[in-house]
C-alpha cells in the first residue's frame, strides 16, 4: 500500500492563535466610550423629567435605557473589531464580538470597583467633617445663634424635637416590614434587569461581531512547473 507523501499547504503554513487583541481592544473602547456618552444623554434627560414622574417610573425607563444603550453600543463595538480583523470566518466574527463585550464589562467592573472605594473615602472624609462641624455647632450654642437670626422658640424646640427623634425613626422605618418587602422586591427588580441587560448586550455584541466579519481566509496552494518555455519556470495554480 502506498503512503501519500506529498506536500500539503496545512503542512507548511505555521499553526498559530488568529485572535487580534489589538482590534478587541479598540472595539472595546469604542463601545466604552460610546456608552458613557449616551449615560450622559440619558442622565440629562433624567434631570429634565425627573419631577414630572415618579419615582418608579423613571426608574424602569432609566433601566430600559441602559440596556438598549449597552446593547447598541456593544453592537457597534463587535462590529468594529470584527471589522479591524483579517479572514475571520462568521463564527470568529461572532466571538470576536463576544470577547469585546466581556472587555468592556471587565471594564465596567473595575470602575465600579474603584467608584466604591472612592465613595467609601469620600464618606469617611464627610463623616469626620460633620463630627468637627457638630462640635463646633454644638460649642457655638446654635440655638442663641438661631434666636439671633429672629426664628421664634417655638420653632427651634420643634427642631430640636425632630432631631432627637431622627434616628428612632430611621430605624423604625428600616424595621418596617412593608418597607422591607419593597426593598427586597426592587433588589429582586434590578437583577433581573442586570442578568437580561447582559445577555441581550452579549448578543447584541456577537450580531455585530457576525455582520462585521470579512471575507473568510483562503489558503491556496501555488506550485511551480519547470516547463522549458524560454528557459523560464511557469507558475501554475494546484
Amino acid at each position: 500500500m502506498n503512503a501519500d507523501l506529498s506536500v500539503k499547504t496545512e503542512d507548511l503554513v505555521p499553526v498559530r492563535s488568529r485572535i487580534s487583541w489589538g482590534a478587541i481592544f479598540a472595539g472595546s473602547v469604542l463601545a466604552l466610550s460610546l456608552y458613557f456618552l449616551l449615560a450622559l444623554l440619558g442622565a440629562a434627560v433624567g434631570f429634565s423629567i425627573g419631577d414630572k414622574v415618579t419615582a418608579h417610573t423613571l426608574g424602569t425607563a432609566a433601566a430600559v435605557f441602559a440596556i438598549i444603550v449597552t446593547a447598541v453600543c456593544l453592537f457597534i463595538g463587535g462590529y468594529v473589531a470584527s471589522q479591524l480583523t483579517t479572514g475571520e470566518n462568521k463564527i470568529e466574527g461572532s466571538l470576536y464580538g463576544i470577547f469585546v463585550w466581556a472587555v468592556v464589562f471587565a471594564m465596567l467592573l473595575w470602575l465600579m470597583a474603584s467608584g466604591v472605594r472612592v465613595g467609601y473615602n469620600a464618606m469617611i472624609g464627610v463623616a469626620t467633617a460633620g463630627h468637627v462641624t457638630a462640635e463646633n455647632t454644638s460649642q457655638a450654642d446654635w440655638e442663641n445663634s438661631a434666636r439671633q437670626a429672629g426664628v421664634p422658640q417655638e420653632r427651634i424646640d420643634e427642631w430640636k424635637v425632630k432631631a432627637k427623634d431622627a434616628p428612632a425613626a430611621a430605624r423604625q422605618a428600616a424595621e418596617d416590614p412593608q418597607n422591607q418587602q419593597a426593598a427586597a422586591a426592587a433588589a429582586t427588580r434590578a437583577a433581573w434587569y442586570a442578568f437580561f441587560g447582559a445577555w441581550i448586550s452579549m448578543m447584541a455584541a456577537a450580531v455585530g461581531g457576525y455582520l462585521g466579519s470579512g471575507p473568510t481566509l483562503r489558503l491556496i496552494s501555488m506550485k511551480l512547473e519547470h516547463v522549458h518555455r524560454e528557459g523560464r519556470p511557469v507558475v501554475t495554480r494546484a
